[in-house]
């Protein structure tokens, strides 16, 4: 059951990324997975990837230092997803919406909101490959 604070947060979380093509969510892969044509996993704000280098991107998204190092996939959707169609995760200083402690899977980042799209929820329209040395669209 989900609660009434967590449809109003999604509901605000949605709003919020229609208020600006920046707001919008985006998903960063490393260049060496295949890239997705279904949108699932986390997604940050595109503001917060626009013009940063791939060391920067992890940084700020709280990945595993050199984890884009030989590139990274940049996707863009076709649409929002609904708000049953992802979790709320708070922001990239806690990994997977929980405090960070030594034993986490991944460093925390510097803040930038994160939520969890469910499996296929969202078809990537747009694929951009940023190649090492090379910044985020």
């Amino acid at each position: 059951m989900v609660h009434d604070h967590v449809r109003v947060q999604k509901r605000q979380a949605i709003a919020y990324w229609h208020q600006h093509k920046m707001n919008r969510p985006v998903k960063i892969t490393s260049l060496s997975r295949p890239p997705m044509f279904w949108a699932e996993g986390f997604v940050t704000c595109y503001k917060f990837v626009a013009g940063r280098t791939l060391a920067e991107a992890e940084r700020i998204l709280g990945l595993q230092p050199g984890e884009l190092a030989s590139g990274a996939y940049f996707h863009e959707f076709q649409s929002f997803p609904a708000e049953d169609e992802f979790e709320l995760k708070g922001y990239t200083q806690t990994p997977d919406g929980q405090n960070w402690t030594p034993d986490s899977a991944y460093p925390p980042g510097s803040g930038a909101p994160q939520w969890r799209i469910l499996k296929h929820a969202c078809l990537a329209t747009r694929t951009v490959v940023v190649e090492p040395g090379a910044r985020f669209p």
